[in-house]
């Protein structure tokens, strides 16, 4: 397989076929609970990026030798490294930091997001590394473009309003609620695998 096939098979594996999100439906727990408008679905994608890449690029030199126990919490111990200065630079600005307090908790719950805690075993670290961080790369980017086009969504039928700007003559509430979150998540990813149904049906037709 040349590089460029490679390339092509990551980005679609990472952003559609395999979404974390929509089509996986793992990590679902920031993205309901705390992801209610388009920005802090950027906060969480930026944490997301962040903590989950540049964990899974360091781990990938751990021994295979090590217990898979072992190796499980030492991905955890590196992700909580990683995720000090990732908490620092969100803390060192006014209008940052209360961005970045709003999502609460579900910033830090992503240290132990499913990507960097079973992923890594099951998929990533089975492949060459050059082909890995790629494939790595675009799953983290599939998940981040997941949360804010969630964000943006339930931020505008919670309010009924895009950027603080008024366009619907009504609001949905329930949507900034964690039920509604459960409802609406399921929902858009429901539309996600329709929409990649289609496009499969007419890679299938082409000759």
């Amino acid at each position: 397989m040349n590089e460029r096939l490679m390339f092509r098979d990551a980005e679609r594996e990472g952003i559609l076929t395999k979404n974390p999100l929509y089509s996986s439906g793992v990590i679902i727990a920031p993205a309901a609970a705390a992801c209610t408008s388009f920005y802090s679905g950027a906060i969480l994608a930026a944490v997301f990026t962040a903590v989950t890449f540049v964990t899974i690029a360091l781990c990938s030199f751990v021994p295979r030798k090590i217990v898979y126990t072992f190796r499980i919490i030492l991905y955890t111990v590196v992700a909580s490294l990683v995720y000090v200065p990732v908490h620092l630079f969100f803390m060192s600005g006014e209008v940052l930091s209360q961005m970045y307090l709003a999502v609460g908790i579900y910033a830090p719950l992503l240290i132990t997001n499913s990507l960097i805690t079973l992923r890594t075993e099951t998929k990533f670290y089975r492949l060459a590394r050059p082909y890995m961080l790629k494939l790595a790369a675009f799953y983290v980017i599939g998940y981040d473009l997941a949360l804010l086009t969630f964000g943006g969504i339930r931020g505008f039928l919670s309010t009924g309003t895009v950027l603080g700007i008024k366009v619907l003559p009504f609001s949905i509430p329930i949507f900034s609620t964690l039920f509604g979150g459960f409802i609406l998540l399921a929902a858009v990813s429901a539309a996600f695998r329709w929409f990649l149904q289609i496009i499969s049906g007419a890679y299938k037709e082409q000759p």
